[in-house]
């Protein structure tokens, strides 16, 4: 997870808010001066973290590289969200209760004049209140967020709403900061913030997040596997190219289903605007999804996304991938790009781990496609028979002292056992590779 841009983020408002003290220093420091400061340094710090969670929420293609993918930018933005959230109720906190505690025990010094009166302050009243709420509509996501028993159909309305909560809070931000910040590099960085945030607000709002990568289509192929689990195939318009191992968002006209979602596309691109979806029942939305769906029927994929790339692997050394049920799809769309470019096939293990025979669904496939792979050794795992996948069982452990590089999709549950075994076994987890997409 890429937290050190948060941590960046945290990091710059408390250094713009230091310059600024430093460059306006005060006459006397008391308890109420460092009320103050905290008030401004949580405003600043959580308006600029909500800033972060904008400009990820509209899915910028151009930091994915640097995130290593749309799943970690979107585990990012849950987390920024989550502080964002935490200092704005640290911000409001201080700001409400901080005099009813301190003139308890301290005097509180005579106000000033306020500062130069400028056209905005007029505005003060309205934006100290819309700050306010925008305060406890941030404060219930918060706790609807954490609490995942909360149909994810309401999340996301509310979720979308944040966009309008932002602006509310860009004019908050406005009016309500210093005037001698907009002099000073903490006002430009919150200026900044204001016009990259409010953009990306807008975009949301609007319904164009992704708009430039949206590409209409028709359901050409539809398969079903076993129970709850089945095959779309879908023919694209315009130009769609993607790499084995991304994944793109399916949305389909019909009104009765909610928004879109992330599937990993399971198969390589031919050149031919054709993709292949390989999709789990997991929830109401792929419930639905399987019976709606039909041949000639019209949906909207928007993609690719992802960084999820074996060839990522620069040193050459070899490489485990384990597909974990239905985390099979991006191991299937990069062996069918390998028999098309069997030069570019590395040195690998694949472990296909399942409960039982009948649920490895795509074990015939695998077997045919890494049959013309020597270099890639194909073993089947039940766990029904041979117990939970282990990193003892996968054989993962250094050859010549040097560690492999492993590659996983599959359930969470899974991925965090592995790496807490090759963690305590000495693997660097900068080797491990993983999705970590979720929604929420």
């Amino acid at each position: 997870m890429k937290m050190k841009w948060i941590w960046t983020v945290l990091l710059v408002s408390l250094a713009a808010v230091g310059l600024s003290i430093a460059l306006n220093p005060p006459m006397t420091i008391d308890v109420w001066w460092w009320r103050r400061q905290l008030i401004l340094l949580t405003g600043v710090a959580a308006f600029a973290m909500m800033s972060l969670i904008m400009l990820l929420a509209v899915r910028p293609v151009w930091l994915e590289k640097t995130f290593g993918g749309l799943d970690k930018m979107y585990r990012v933005h849950k987390w920024a969200g989550i502080l964002a959230i935490s200092l704005g109720l640290l911000h409001y906190f201080i700001d409400l209760s901080g005099p009813h505690l301190l003139i308890q025990w301290f005097e509180r010094p005579a106000r000033g004049s306020g500062g130069a009166t400028t056209f905005l302050s007029s505005f003060k009243g309205i934006a100290k209140e819309l700050g306010e709420w925008s305060v406890w509509l941030l404060g219930a996501t918060l706790l609807i967020t954490l609490w995942q028993r909360v149909p994810y159909r309401p999340w996301r309305y509310l979720h979308k709403a944040m966009a309008v909560v932002y602006l509310l809070l860009a004019f908050h931000t406005l009016v309500l900061a210093p005037t001698s910040y907009w002099t000073q590099p903490v006002g430009w960085i919150l200026a900044a913030c204001i016009a990259v945030g409010s953009v990306c607000a807008i975009i949301s709002l609007t319904g164009n997040i992704g708009r430039t990568r949206r590409h209409r289509g028709v359901v050409t192929g539809m398969r079903t596997l076993s129970d709850g689990m089945f095959e779309i195939t879908c023919k694209l318009q315009g130009a769609w190219r993607h790499r084995a191992g991304q994944f793109a968002f399916l949305r389909t006209e019909k009104p009765t289903l909610e928004g879109q979602h992330p599937f990993t596309i399971s198969s390589a691109d031919q050149g031919n605007n054709e993709i292949r979806f390989s999709i789990k029942a997991l929830g109401d939305y792929t419930r639905k999804l399987q019976h709606a769906l039909q041949p000639g029927a019209k949906v909207e994929v928007e993609g690719p996304y992802g960084q999820f790339d074996f060839q990522r692997n620069t040193q050459q050394q070899p490489q485990i991938w384990i597909a974990g049920g239905i985390g099979v799809t991006p191991f299937l769309a990069w062996l069918h790009r390998l028999n098309e470019q069997p030069e570019l096939c590395p040195d690998v293990d694949l472990h296909y781990c399942v409960r039982n025979a009948e649920q490895a669904i795509y074990a015939d496939e695998l077997n045919r496609l890494s049959a013309n792979l020597p270099r890639i050794r194909l073993h089947l795992h039940y766990s029904e028979k041979s117990g939970n996948p282990s990193s003892e069982s996968l054989q993962i452990k250094p050859k010549h002292d040097q560690w492999p590089t492993v590659w996983f999709c599959g359930p969470s549950t899974l991925s965090e056992k592995l790496r807490k075994e090759l963690d305590d076994a000495g693997m660097p987890l900068n080797l491990f590779h993983q999705e970590a997409f979720q929604m929420r």
